[in-house]
């Protein structure tokens, strides 16, 4: 049995999808199998898929009669696979050479952890990259980010396959979107988990990948799950303080005087009940990126002289730590107002 199955789902993804196969056949770990399925591609993928098989006996192919979507390819993928730890790679994304590697070595190193995640340099359709992530989270630091986001992207996942040692973990099929985010959650509940700060992919943004196509909807999926979440660690009163921004950080608030009021509120309350010495500027940091990403990009205020104005007084003891957000990750901050720009 292969010690790790490395899972992909593609469908129609003939353009990126040769430097997918070839980043994963260059890994310095061999002992892996790559699993694929083959959603119905009707453009040339599954042409690549057939010879790259042949040039290579751990690539087993599963292919769909008709397109199920990504969820149920990668539970049907699951249900084949044999490696003790998977570990997720999309069909427009890179692995670096070590990828396999680093991962599987602190998950050894680390019987306890049920998964991790990895940094990861974004790049875009033409490959250019445009920023990177390299800091690491502990558990609590995933559990805080579990309220609001998945603790790294998708293709960065390596986990056990059994996380209780067990029953071979699923995603809910229940969503076409953020089923990432659902899955790591629930591996959280079961033990836990981290981000490395090695960066070992290559994340591609473009136009043409699901989170861009169905962000709206993916959008509503996230704040579903993390409201769970949020409600499964603190209290009740606090949980319910942050309705008003969990509004904003899933579109479906504008950003006027009260709402933005009510949320830095609920922030401010979460803060004082999250406050640890270890952890206090961390938190306050990334406090203070989420309700600018909040209020001034999805929730509009930046359209709005009067709301940037309420932002700039009501959160004021976070600007501080704002800035300094910005300033260790302009990336995100730029891709923040990138999503303003698409409404």
């Amino acid at each position: 049995m292969p010690a790790v199955t490395v899972l992909m789902a593609v469908h129609n993804g003939e353009q990126f999808l040769a430097e997918t196969l070839a980043s994963v056949a260059a890994q310095t770990f061999a002992d892996y199998e790559f699993l694929i399925v083959d959603d119905a591609s009707s453009d040339g993928s599954a042409a690549m898929l057939a010879a790259a098989t042949k040039a290579d006996p751990r690539i087993r192919i599963l292919t769909n009669a008709s397109n199920i979507g990504l969820t149920k390819s990668l539970n049907l993928g699951l249900a084949e696979a044999k490696g003790e730890y998977i570990a997720r790679i999309d069909a427009d994304d890179v692995c670096f050479p070590n990828r396999l590697e680093v991962q599987l070595a602190c998950m050894r190193e680390h019987p306890e952890y049920v998964g991790i995640t990895s940094g990861w340099a974004m790049i875009d359709g033409e490959g250019r990259e445009i920023g990177t992530v390299d800091d690491p989270l502990d558990d609590w630091q995933v559990r805080w980010l579990l309220g609001w986001n998945p603790p790294a992207p998708h293709p960065t996942y390596f986990f056990r396959r059994c996380p209780d040692g067990r029953v071979p973990i699923r995603y809910d099929e229940t969503y076409r979107t953020a089923q990432d985010f659902d899955l790591w959650s629930r591996l959280a509940k079961i033990g836990p988990t981290r981000r490395l700060p090695d960066v070992l992919i290559q994340y591609r943004r473009h136009v043409g990948a699901i989170t861009h196509a169905k962000r709206h909807e993916q959008a509503q999926n996230c704040a579903q799950i993390g409201r769970a979440n949020l409600v499964a660690r603190l209290p009740s009163d606090v949980a319910a303080k942050l309705e008003p921004l969990i509004a904003l950080f899933s579109y479906n608030a504008k950003a006027d005087v009260p709402t933005i009021q009510a949320a830095i509120a609920g922030a401010d309350a979460m803060v004082e009940h999250d406050e640890i010495g270890s952890h206090y500027d961390w938190l306050r940091k990334t406090t203070a990126g989420l309700l600018a990403d909040a209020a001034l990009s999805r929730g509009g205020a930046l359209s709005s002289p009067k709301a940037i104005t309420a932002f700039a007084w009501h959160a004021r003891r976070h600007l501080p730590y704002l800035a300094r957000a910005v300033l260790s990750d302009p990336g995100t901050a730029l891709k923040s107002l990138r999503n303003r720009k698409r409404g």
